[in-house]
C-alpha cells in the first residue's frame, strides 16, 4: 500500500513547492496539477498516469516545462500521451522523439514529442518507494517543431538544447525553428528492393525513423518475395544516392517524394 502512494506522494512534493490542481481530467482518472518553482519554469505534471496499465510494466507519470499562458498546449501533449498509453499500452520511450506529420497544436511548427531527462536531476525524475527503491518515474516530455526532432533524432537531446543556446529557448510553443533539421543518422534502415543495384530511386518515402525506395520497376509479386527485398544502411543509401538529401532533411513523417532524375528535384505525392 505504501508503494501505492509513492506516486501521488512524489508528484504533490516535486520540486518543494505546493500543487494548484486544475480541475477537469485529461482522461479517466488522469489529473494535472500546476507546479510554480521560484526561479524556474511553470511545471505541469499528471497524477495518475502511472495507474495506467502497460505491456512493460512501467509506471510513468509526465511532465511538461512551460511559460505563463501557455499551459494548455502542455496539457495537450500530455493528453496525447496518456491516449497512447491507454490504447497501446505502452510508455513514451527516453531519447527517440515520437514526430507527426502535422503539428498537434494549431498556430504552432510544433509536431514532435521527447523524453528527455529534467533540468532537476533524479530527485524529480524517479519515483521512489519508502525503502529508497525506484519504482517508476516522471517523464519529462519536449515539444519540439519537425526540425528540432529531426536534429535531435540525428545528434541528442544535448546538442540540440546547446545549438538552441538553452533549455529555456525550446519552451515557447509560438518558436520558429531553433536548428535546421538533420535528416536521419547514417544507421538508419533503409527498405529497398533489388532493383536498386541497376536502377535509382523513383518514389521515396519517409516513414520518421527510416526510408522505404522504390524504382517504380516493381510489381506486387516481385516485392512478394522476400529474396527480392535488401536493407541498406542510410549513410549507404545516401554515399550512392546523395541528391536525396534534400527530401530527407525536410521530410515529415509519411510524405513520398517523387524523383524524375538525379538533380534532386522532386514533387510530394498525395497519400
Amino acid at each position: 500500500m505504501a508503494d501505492a502512494q509513492a506516486f501521488p506522494s512524489h508528484v504533490f512534493d516535486a520540486l518543494g513547492v505546493d500543487p494548484l490542481m486544475h480541475p477537469d481530467p485529461i482522461g479517466g482518472t488522469v489529473r494535472v496539477v500546476e507546479k510554480r518553482p521560484p526561479g524556474g519554469p511553470i511545471v505541469m505534471m499528471t497524477s495518475g498516469a502511472s495507474l495506467l496499465p502497460t505491456d512493460s510494466g512501467e509506471r510513468v507519470e509526465l511532465a511538461v516545462e512551460t511559460i505563463e499562458g501557455q499551459q494548455g498546449a502542455a496539457i495537450i501533449a500530455m493528453k496525447i500521451v496518456c491516449d497512447d498509453m491507454a490504447t497501446n499500452r505502452r510508455v513514451p520511450p527516453v531519447g527517440s522523439p515520437w514526430r507527426n506529420s502535422e503539428p498537434f497544436l494549431n498556430g504552432t511548427r510544433l509536431s514532435a514529442i521527447m523524453v528527455t531527462p529534467s533540468r532537476w536531476g533524479d530527485a524529480f525524475d524517479e519515483v521512489r518507494s519508502a525503502d529508497g527503491a525506484t519504482i517508476g518515474h516522471v517523464r519529462m516530455l519536449r515539444l519540439l517543431t519537425d526540425s528540432e526532432a529531426s536534429f535531435a533524432r540525428a545528434n541528442g537531446w544535448e546538442a540540440l538544447v546547446a545549438a538552441a543556446g538553452s533549455v529555456d529557448a525550446l519552451l515557447d510553443v509560438t518558436r520558429a525553428d531553433t536548428v535546421a533539421g538533420a535528416g536521419l543518422p547514417g544507421d538508419a534502415p533503409v527498405f529497398l528492393s533489388k532493383m536498386h543495384a541497376d536502377h535509382p530511386p523513383r518514389w521515396v518515402t519517409f516513414t520518421g525513423n527510416d526510408l522505404e525506395s522504390f524504382t517504380g520497376l516493381e510489381t506486387d509479386e516481385y516485392m512478394e518475395d522476400a529474396a527480392n527485398r535488401e536493407i541498406w544502411s542510410y549513410s549507404s543509401f545516401h554515399a550512392r544516392y546523395p541528391w536525396v538529401e534534400g527530401f530527407v532533411s525536410e521530410a515529415r513523417p509519411g510524405q513520398t517524394a517523387l524523383f524524375t532524375d538525379g538533380s534532386g528535384a522532386y514533387t510530394l505525392e498525395d497519400d
